[in-house]
């Protein structure tokens, strides 16, 4: 049976939280950019005149935000992947203590088709229960996985829709959409930073208690 050892990684859980911030401002200028799309949509068809400056201007805007979003997002994801994986690792470091899920899968399980809508939130359940030494007593896990879930969902949608737009009303619905992703994503944003935030800390006091009952042994 493998061992793991458990190491510090608060400063690991503060760089993803920073991280975690940027997407949330970025999120948050998204839906700025989103909204100022669909105000244009909708002026032309009340019947604007839309010049070409207008239009490039809007699609370079969108654009460079855009490509922004997926870059910090991709990034995002391998460090909160990381993440994930240590603090898996410090709950299987505990001593005589036994997980279901190992460090690898705790990731793994996010690249699985169909068992990625729940194994990956049972593995972070079972992280953070292994942590405070009992059942999970916050909101912060299953209302960060339902942000997860609608905001995968909502995703998948915006990237159809634009794909399919051609017509005017078609181009107002999906900037709608994206809009509403876009300020889904920052609910998101909030509850993952708080995921971490939470997780973190009950990894840091779980150890600091170990380390006051070994002092304590040791006096006795």
């Amino acid at each position: 049976m493998k061992t793991y050892e458990y190491k510090d990684e608060s400063g690991f859980s503060k760089f993803l939280i920073v991280l975690i911030v940027l997407s949330l401002g970025l999120n948050v200028i998204g839906t700025i950019g989103s909204m100022m799309e669909y105000n244009l949509l909708v002026s032309v068809r009340d019947g604007m005149d839309l010049s070409d400056e207008q239009a490039n201007a809007n699609d370079s805007r969108q654009a460079l935000i855009g490509i922004t979003q997926v870059a910090l997002a991709v990034f995002v994801a391998i460090i909160f992947c990381m993440w994930t994986y240590r603090m898996n690792r410090n709950a299987n470091s505990i001593e005589n203590q036994t997980m279901q899920y190992t460090p690898g899968w705790a990731v793994g399980w996010y690249f699985i088709p169909i068992m990625n809508l729940w194994k990956p939130y049972q593995a972070m359940k079972e992280t953070y229960e292994t942590f405070i030494n009992g059942a999970s007593n916050t909101m912060v896990l299953p209302v960060w996985w339902f942000a997860w879930i609608v905001s995968n969902i909502l995703g998948r949608v915006v990237f159809r829709m634009s794909l399919r737009a051609e017509e005017l009303d078609e181009l107002i619905n999906a900037s709608a959409i994206t809009v509403g992703s876009d300020a889904f994503d920052i609910f998101l944003d909030i509850m993952g930073i708080l995921l971490v935030y939470t997780v973190s800390k009950a990894c840091a006091e779980r150890f600091t208690e170990d380390d006051f009952a070994e002092a304590s042994l040791e006096w006795e």
